[in-house]
């Protein structure tokens, strides 16, 4: 894909809503803030997830491309009428002690990093297991 040219917005857009359109509601559809100054269109059209974003790496995909700043984010997320919240890796659908997913060690450590909701806790300097 290394010659082909970038999608638009456009292009963005219109693949979101398809399949937020064809795709069952409970699947996280992802599209990543840096790849658009118009990000914030993405959620009008469907998605509900930003993907893996962070204040410390670059973005390994798309090194390219600096990721937006958190605050900054959280901020226009906010305004445009949804909660930007930090979940783990595994969606909090997944995480639920009646599903066999993972070994019990693992799913103890999930249940460590997730709050009553399935989403990140707020881990402070020396809390990581």
């Amino acid at each position: 894909m290394a010659h082909h040219p970038e999608p638009t917005l456009q292009d963005m857009l219109q693949v979101i809503s398809v399949a937020r359109l064809i795709l069952s509601p409970e699947i996280s559809l992802q599209a990543p803030p840096n790849l658009s100054d118009r990000h914030i269109d993405y959620l009008q059209a469907g998605i509900n997830d930003w993907g893996g974003i962070s204040p410390v790496t670059k973005d390994f995909i798309n090194p390219e491309r600096e990721w937006p700043e958190i605050e900054k984010l959280r901020d226009s997320t906010l305004k445009a009428g949804f909660t930007l919240k930090e979940r783990l890796t595994v969606y909090p659908r997944f995480q639920s002690n009646k599903i066999s997913f993972f070994n019990r060690q693992i799913l103890e450590r999930i249940c460590k990093l997730a709050g009553p909701d399935g989403f990140a806790i707020q881990q402070g300097v020396g809390e990581l297991i």
